[in-house]
């Protein structure tokens, strides 16, 4: 399944619901990049032999503030699913109805009125989940190996390096 521009701009209210979703994605992201930035650094001081009982409370509370961000984003993206999801839906339907009041009774010339329901009923369910679920996916895989990519820039240079050109 690819990016369809016609299709995402029939339904231009998605897009912001899209763009929450994937930002609220990468925020829960970069918490957990703090977590486990934070995790490495207490055990790389527990392995100097300069742990402190400071970094552990440090630690700690980095770590229960990622896990409450993290999951603060992770119910919001779903909420900006459901959001699009529902804006598809609606609008898509509107549309259908719209279109069959211009062509009139004599839609049923063209087309029956058991394709127009299944269409109607089970072709926007199926957008729905390309609005709601594959858009954002889609965006969010690739907004994520850069941002990988940028964090181990910091650590290590060819572990970055290699990491990002497996992504493909």
């Amino acid at each position: 399944m690819m990016i369809d521009k016609r299709l995402i701009g029939t339904v231009p209210e998605s897009r912001k619901y899209i763009a929450a979703n994937v930002a609220l994605q990468w925020c829960g992201l970069v918490a957990n990049v703090a977590m486990m930035m934070s995790v490495a650094s207490l055990l790389a001081s527990q392995l100097s032999a300069r742990a402190s009982s400071a970094r552990l409370l440090t630690t700690a509370a980095v770590a229960a503030a990622a896990v409450l961000i993290r999951w603060l984003c992770t119910t919001g993206a779903a909420r900006m699913s459901d959001l699009s999801s529902r804006a598809v839906k609606k609008t898509l339907r509107t549309q259908i109805y719209e279109k069959l009041q211009r062509l009139g009774a004599s839609y049923s010339e063209q087309v029956s009125t058991a394709e127009v329901v299944q269409v109607a009923v089970e072709g926007v369910d199926q957008l729905e989940t390309y609005f709601g679920a594959y858009l954002p996916q889609f965006f969010y895989a690739m907004l994520a190996p850069l941002t990988l990519f940028l964090v181990l820039l910091r650590v290590n240079i060819p572990s970055a390096v290699v990491l990002f050109v497996c992504v493909p």
